[in-house]
């Protein structure tokens, strides 16, 4: 009875031990595993290979073994330095375990049931020179390997769930994303032949190639059984299905892997012919009640492409589309779009992708009882793009919207009116050689009304034309009002196709005026916004605005010159009425860095009223608090630099500037300091005093306001003020005053019987030498006599002052040049120790925070592409629009890719600055 007891223990215990030994082992392992992992992995490779965490579990799926990884990244090296290639959320792949334990026994094949990748986001990037960013496998000596021993697979079940992929050949200018891509893949990879089928869906893709938008956005689903043969690399299809929104395209063909070059033999045909499946590929009607619209004619699209597509290869191609008889109607709108008809060709004979031609031989469509034609030839679209296109119709905007469903848009109506041919080469442009280039004709825009919910103000555009000459396109009119806003402006622009087809400035010059010009309406959930300046121009403008507002300030009369260029704008004496007074600016205004506007700004005022001013102005308030209690009037210099926030208003703790400033008579009104020092020296008329006139200079360095030493004349008394006031109101200033005896009355005795607790003596004479310290803050400062250097003379009134004020301010402010350089110093290399710290950790970020950018600039052009293609409500102005969104790519990759090279400059310059501005403080 015993031994069948001892056997149940033993095998109780071995269960135990295995169980254990499951649970542990993983853990034991796991850690030493990812670091010699991720050792082996990044040696093995030119790019840096990350994850946040790996799990190993024998027991999730027993008997097969479960690995996971999280956050996984691979970002790239030089040349693409902070590229991330890959990122994922999380990865799973399950191996039955017997199969592993057979492979190392017998060789045998190695069973993948599950390979499930979570949301990734793949993106792919080939340079101009044909670089890929995917080839990071770093070359080694060649291996001689046994086939016998080759490592056979058979994959189970592969998915996709949820991911993003990206393709930019700058080689070839092909682009392409997908987004919302989920994908299942089975077949037995152990095999040299077998059928490889997969189910593809996605939800947007997107298509350009040589600079054309092919696919805006389009919904896929792919479906095929591929014949895999492994030992060939060829994959075929027989019977393919590809689903575009809802146009069905049957292909079949085959695809051979070489190195370097892809073998491509394909074909690709249409099996339908309702004319509703093509205009399903138009976002803007197919993402709006698409099915309740009633179509009516033919289409046929068919596609060939063969030939090797690689770095120096590119495979013939032939792309037909056609429409006949076209036209569509929502039943609650009250007009069909009709007679559309488009033929369209697309030929390359292989060998380099600038081969290509992109041949629209005619559209032609009717909104309304206005019809819209066009016609385009593009030839050499890479190396020198030779276009011959022209447009000729008009669009009653009434009648759009009456035709197709406008989202969000409450009013549209007015008119435009086309007649423009153009036929050039980038070159020709590009070399001044205007004879060369036939461009002509004109645009008109008249009483156009545009109410949507996209837009914060109604736009009204009551007139604009547009003449093309070879050499300009000049702005002949232009009358225009956005909310409350006026504009008027006419010009002209020098490089209009320079600017649409490659990457240059826009440069002209215009006239720019307005009655009334409310920034404020930029305002959002009542905070200003960043206002931008754009890219890629460079306008001189002659401006003039009869009224400006801006917050609670409104400025009249305004007059100069505005130069726009590298994303500045520049005042060139800019001349304005404010505050009761005038003032004339010159200076800039920069969004170089998204989000953070810089400015460096010279004023120069006339009279201008002190109420006022602060009462409109944050600056005056944060700069000169005393001003809430003066009446007066001011004029001067002031010069400010810095930057602003994203409402607009300045980073005071980093504001620098100087200034000079002067007033004839100024009143003081319960101000709380004057307050104070009337009753510290029991001196009433100091309470709400007249100043004669005042003459002061200052100093703003990173937030605080520094005076230097001036004498005012105050309800009889002869004063010296020197010191400094803070963004945080705090006060430190010396006052040296010189009163008359008879000022003093009976407190007197009082303040002679203080001076003598103290050590001092004040004199008897006719005039009475007596100094202040003032701190504490602008609402609630704190003043405390200082009696030492009292004198007995008037006429020694002015040195007694600097010598009781300034020799003891030069042992003030040489305690200030020793205690100033000593302590300043001291302050100012803390400070500018903190400066250099923040700004290291800044630069850290900005360094990170570039590739992000970069990535999202791409992104976000992407999106207002694809938005400014949908609302092109049919192929002619889909066509209008491509260059338009082609630019838009291009300019957004541009700046992406300057963002990301002038990450480390700015980053640099950020820690420069923070020296320089700890050295100034040094030397302040």
């Amino acid at each position: 009875m015993r031994s069948p007891r001892k056997l149940a223990l033993v095998a109780g215990v071995i269960a135990a031990s295995l169980l254990v030994a499951l649970l542990v082992l993983p853990l034991l392992f796991q850690d030493r595993i990812t670091t010699r992992l991720k050792s082996e992995i990044n040696s093995a490779v030119d790019a840096r290979v990350d994850w946040s965490g790996v799990g190993l579990s024998l027991l999730r799926d027993f008997p097969n073994a479960t690995v996971t990884i999280d956050r996984l990244s691979v970002v790239g090296v030089k040349p693409f330095e902070g590229d991330t290639l890959v990122s994922m959320r999380h990865a799973r792949l399950v191996l039955a375990a017997g199969s592993v334990v057979r492979h190392l026994v017998s060789g045998d094949r190695i069973i993948v049931r599950e390979v499930v990748l979570e949301q990734p986001d793949v993106r792919l990037r080939v340079l101009v020179d044909g670089t890929a960013n995917w080839d990071i496998a770093r070359s080694e000596e060649p291996v001689a390997h046994d086939d016998s021993q080759a490592i056979r697979v058979a994959l189970r079940d592969f998915r996709i769930s949820d991911g993003r992929v990206t393709f930019d050949d700058a080689h070839s200018r092909l682009e392409a994303s997908v987004v919302g891509l989920d994908e299942s893949l089975r077949g037995d990879f152990s095999e040299k032949q077998f059928v490889l089928a997969t189910r593809t869906r996605a939800d947007s893709v997107s298509v350009r190639f040589g600079g054309l938008p092919y696919l805006n956005r389009v919904g896929l689903e792919l479906n095929a059984d591929v014949d895999a043969d492994l030992p060939a690399n060829r994959f075929t299809v027989k019977d393919g299905s590809l689903r575009l929104n809802k146009l069905m395209l049957a292909f079949a063909g085959s695809v051979t892997a070489g190195t370097p070059d892809l073998g491509l033999d394909l074909k690709f045909s249409t099996p339908g012919t309702a004319f509703a499946d093509i205009l399903s590929l138009v976002p803007a009607i197919y993402a709006k009640d698409f099915e309740e619209i009633r179509t009516s004619g033919t289409m046929s699209v068919a596609a060939q492409v063969r030939g090797a597509y690689g770095p120096n290869a590119f495979p013939a191609l032939a792309v037909r589309a056609k429409v006949e008889n076209g036209a569509f109607r929502y039943p609650s709108l009250a007009l069909p779009a009709r007679d559309i008809a488009l033929e369209l060709a697309i030929d390359n004979p292989g060998g380099h992708v600038d081969n290509t031609v992109v041949d629209l031989k005619r559209f032609h469509a009717v909104i309304g009882r206005r019809p819209l034609d066009a016609r385009m030839v593009v030839r050499t679209p890479v190396s020198d793009p030779d276009v011959d296109a022209r447009v000729v119709g008009a669009l009653d905007l009434a009648d759009v919207g009456r035709t197709v469903k406008l989202e969000g848009v409450q009013e549209l109506s007015g008119r435009v009116a086309a007649n423009v041919a153009m036929r050039a080469r980038l070159s020709d442009i590009d070399a001044g050689r205007y004879e060369r280039v036939d461009a002509r004709g004109t645009v008109h825009a008249t009483r156009i009304a545009v109410r949507s919910a996209a837009l914060p103000h109604p736009i009204a555009i009551d007139t604009a034309a547009l003449r093309l000459t070879p050499s300009t396109a000049e702005l002949t009119r232009f009358a225009a009002k956005v909310g409350s806003s006026d504009v008027r402006a006419a010009g002209s622009l020098d490089n209009l196709l320079g600017f649409l087809l490659r990457d240059e400035d826009l440069r002209g010059r215009a006239t720019v005026s307005s009655s009334q010009l409310d920034l404020n309406e930029w305002r959002s959930d009542d905070a200003l916004t960043v206002i931008p300046v754009p890219p890629r121009v460079d306008f001189a403008l002659d401006a003039s605005a009869d009224r400006v507002l801006y917050g609670a300030l409104t400025v009249a009369n305004v007059r100069g010159g505005v130069r726009i260029k590298d994303q500045r704008a520049t005042l060139e004496d800019l001349r304005m009425e404010m505050l009761r007074g005038s003032v004339i600016a010159s200076g800039y205004y920069e969004t170089t860095v998204p989000g953070r506007p810089g400015f460096d700004i010279d004023l120069r005022l006339a009279t201008v009223d002190i109420p006022a001013a602060f009462a409109s102005l944050t600056t005056v308030q944060a700069l000169a608090p005393v001003a809430r209690w003066a009446r007066g009037t001011v004029s001067g210099t002031v010069g400010l630099r810095g930057s602003l926030g994203e409402d607009m208003m300045p980073v005071f703790a980093a504001l620098t500037g100087k200034g000079a400033i002067e007033t004839d008579r100024l009143v003081l009104q319960d101000a709380p300091v004057l307050g104070k020092l009337a009753d510290a020296l029991s001196l009433e008329p100091l309470r709400n005093p007249s100043l004669g006139a005042v003459r002061a200079a200052f100093d703003i360095v990173d937030g605080r306001l520094h005076v230097k030493p001036f004498d005012v004349a105050m309800s009889g008394i002869a004063m010296t003020v020197a010191g400094s006031h803070g963004i945080d109101q705090s006060l430190k200033y010396d006052l040296g005053l010189a009163v008359p005896r008879a000022t003093f009355g009976n407190a007197f005795t009082k303040l002679a019987s203080q001076a003598r607790r103290a050590g001092a003596e004040l004199n008897g004479g006719e005039v009475v030498n007596i100094g202040a310290l003032v701190t504490g803050t602008v609402g609630d400062p704190a003043v405390r006599p200082d009696f030492a250097g009292a004198g007995t003379s008037v006429r020694n009134v002015a040195q007694q002052v600097v010598q009781a004020g300034v020799e003891r301010r030069t042992a003030a402010i040489q305690e200030k040049a020793d205690s100033a350089a000593a302590e300043a110093r001291r302050r100012a290399r803390a400070e500018g120790d903190r400066l250099v710290a923040e700004a290291e950790q800044q630069a850290g970020k900005i360094r990170a925070e570039a590739r992000t950018l970069a990535a999202n600039v791409r992104q976000e052009a992407n999106v207002r592409a694809d938005s400014l293609q949908a609302r092109a409500t049919n192929p002619a102005a889909r066509i209008a629009a491509q260059v338009t969104t082609d630019r838009l790519r291009r300019e957004a990759d541009q700046q992406a890719e300057r963002i990301e090279r002038e990450g480390n400059e700015r980053a640099d310059a950020l820690v420069a600055q923070a020296k320089l501005r700890a050295d100034a403080l040094v030397s302040h």
